[in-house]
């Protein structure tokens, strides 16, 4: 850690406690949702096949996601709402990966020059209030707000050449697309004249891919909502009712015996694991609540040998 953040905790009356390495279990929480980052990455990459080059943008744009949704953590708002005061809005969330035509604006195009790009989409700028878009064909980032997008289809990265670096292209002469408050980017291509109007054909997928898009969702947002902690689990009644069924499973099978601590022994504590288990189908089968003891806490040599 640097010196100024060391710094800063001690004037602000802040103790740090840091984890132990190689020790992911101290740290559950973050290591927990880490793993849900990376799920949603892996099925966003998978759905429109994206370069894994691009899983960078592909974090930030979960992260985005995930500030602007629903969780147990904090009550009847989302992340967002809980620090900026303001809800949200997602209607300008578009598929990841997925077709993006951008306008070009006159007078950055000769007459008979196309008035769009194709391009990717890659989720929101940081820096301003507009539309991050990758160009394959130009291989250079784009900055945007009029864009019209097919969510319905991705693009066809085996016609195109070798992927090399990306430099970046901002649109100065667009209004920015706001990305923090209700107000969300346009989705039609706009100018002070008269133009033809893009038009995107939308094509209907095939009904094994929408399963597979549901499932995506599913293995994303179901799996990934299982409580870390008995304080969250216990909060919900399919999760009582799932250790409860835990308990009298290891009550009848007989698989502990009460017993006295002999002098000198270190006891070993239990912790539950919660797994939402789904079907063939992706839908939900049943909610597992495993009590487990916490081996990682013996050390070899003191506790084993």
């Amino acid at each position: 850690m640097s010196e100024v953040f060391n710094k800063f905790c001690i004037d602000q009356g802040i103790k740090r406690q840091l984890t132990t390495a190689y020790t992911p279990q101290q740290n559950g929480v973050s290591e927990r949702k880490n793993r849900t980052i990376m799920n949603m990455v892996r099925c966003m990459l998978s759905d429109k096949n994206v370069p894994k080059k691009f899983w960078p943008e592909n974090v930030k744009w979960a992260v985005y996601v995930l500030n602007r949704s629903p969780t147990m953590s904090v009550k009847n708002v989302t992340p967002e709402e809980a620090w900026s005061g303001m809800k949200p809005s997602v209607k300008h969330f578009k598929v990841f990966g997925c077709l993006a035509f951008v306008h070009i604006p006159d007078v950055q195009r000769k007459k008979l020059d196309n008035k769009s790009i194709k391009c990717v989409h890659l989720g929101v700028s940081e820096e301003s209030k507009a539309y991050k878009l990758y160009s394959p064909i130009d291989k250079k980032i784009i900055i945007s707000r009029d864009v019209v997008f097919d969510e319905s289809k991705g693009w066809n990265w085996g016609e195109s050449s070798k992927i090399q670096g990306v430099h970046y292209e901002v649109d100065d002469g667009e209004a920015p697309v706001n990305n923090e408050t209700e107000e969300e980017p346009a989705n039609d291509v706009n100018d002070e004249e008269n133009h033809e109007e893009v038009v995107v054909q939308d094509s209907e997928k095939s009904e094994e891919e929408a399963q597979l898009a549901q499932l995506h969702n599913l293995a994303v947002f179901s799996n990934d909502n299982d409580p870390v902690t008995f304080d969250e689990a216990v909060k919900l009644e399919v999760w009582r009712n799932a250790m409860d069924q835990e308990i009298e499973s290891i009550e009848k099978n007989d698989t502990w015996e009460l017993t006295v601590l002999p002098p000198g022994v270190k006891k070993i504590g239990v912790k539950w694991i919660y797994k939402t288990k789904l079907n063939e189908k992706g839908k939900i089968e049943k909610h597992k609540a495993r009590l487990v003891a916490k081996g990682y806490s013996q050390q070899y040599g003191i506790d084993f040998k």
